[in-house]
């Protein structure tokens, strides 16, 4: 028995939003700094922007209706909805109760999963141990990020912009979802996976507001931009990477693709130098998506699937990273 990926969506809203825009309004011209420095140093040419009546829920129902459709999947027949974000509509409840009120999933168990851009892996994760115990044998990821509402374009000093705008301006919004459904085919689905946590740099990249120790301020509300965290991230995962193949039996020639984490393109070119890895094997859409928190795998799959790079029967290597820090990788069959 393994968890299948059975269906893969995804989702973009239709405003795009150039990097140099995003500098002009956050002040660059007025600090003295050139435009162009969001996109020469994270990739990022342009992204989408949710509408301002459109939700991190809209969003997520939007990928996931896609996920259900390719599936051949009806909504009475899902037994678990899960929603994992970095952004999410209100603090309570869960916004997967709203998903599932979106998509009619009216005999499953909904919940939310936290994790930063690490949250969709770590949702399949759960999902398929849901699946592998028998609690559930279809299970619903959806992901639904609006970052751009958490964008800060007031910096108070020239030293601040440059430190901190060229990531935080890169993020972008979108959506994606996994069907996973159980399977007897033992050669397809998810076959492994590998999370680590590094606790001691917790506290860098922090969106502070939104909890309890500061609550109902609007100033803490953004993502700082700043990038220990990812370099941490992409240092460790070169070393890595073998680990997690070869508890699948692989070895890097046996990969199809790897899907990165789309924070930034030095990242991914660091890990394919590292790896010895040509930069065609990596799913690359930063450069007009942007950083889309938890929904960069599985958007990044849902457009390689569209385009046909992916396929039934495809090796993958899902590998995301996040702030807190963590780290995780995954392999599968489709």
């Amino acid at each position: 028995m393994s968890t299948w990926i059975k269906g893969i969506g995804g989702y973009l809203p239709e405003r795009v939003v150039t990097s140099e825009e995003l500098e002009e309004m956050a002040g660059y011209k007025d600090h003295g700094v050139k435009l162009g420095l969001c996109k020469m140093l994270t990739g990022c040419a342009s992204r989408h922007w949710a509408a301002k009546e459109e939700l991190c829920s809209d969003i997520a129902a939007r990928a996931g209706e896609i996920a259900m459709k390719e599936a051949g999947v009806e909504p009475q027949d899902v037994d678990a909805i899960l929603f994992t974000s970095v952004t999410q509509d209100f603090v309570e409840p869960a916004t997967a109760n709203v998903v599932a009120d979106k998509l009619n999933i009216r005999n499953g168990f909904a919940f939310d999963v936290k994790n930063a851009c690490n949250a969709f892996l770590s949702g399949v994760d759960i999902a398929d141990s849901f699946i592998a115990t028998g609690k559930a044998e279809t299970v619903l990821v959806v992901s639904g990020e609006c970052l751009s509402k958490w964008t800060k374009l007031r910096y108070d000093s020239k030293e601040e912009l440059i430190q901190r705008a060229p990531v935080a301006l890169s993020v972008g919004d979108g959506g994606g979802a996994f069907l996973l459904q159980k399977s007897s085919d033992d050669q397809r689905g998810i076959h492994t996976s590998w999370f680590k946590t590094i606790p001691e740099i917790w506290n860098n990249n922090v969106i502070w507001g939104g909890g309890v120790a500061f609550p109902g301020d609007p100033d803490k509300m953004y993502v700082p931009g700043t990038t220990k965290a990812l370099t941490d991230a992409a240092a460790e995962a070169p070393y890595t990477i073998p680990k997690v193949l070869a508890a699948a039996g692989w070895t890097k020639e046996d990969l199809d693709y790897i899907v990165p984490t789309q924070v930034a393109k030095w990242i991914v070119a660091h890990i394919s130098k590292a790896m010895d890895m040509d930069l065609s094997k990596f799913v690359e859409i930063v450069k007009d998506c942007g950083n889309m928190g938890a929904s960069n795998v599985p958007l990044a799959a849902y457009r390689a699937w569209q385009d046909g790079r992916l396929h039934e029967g495809s090796k993958i290597l899902m590998v995301g990273g996040a702030v807190g820090a963590n780290i995780g990788m995954m392999t599968a069959v489709l």
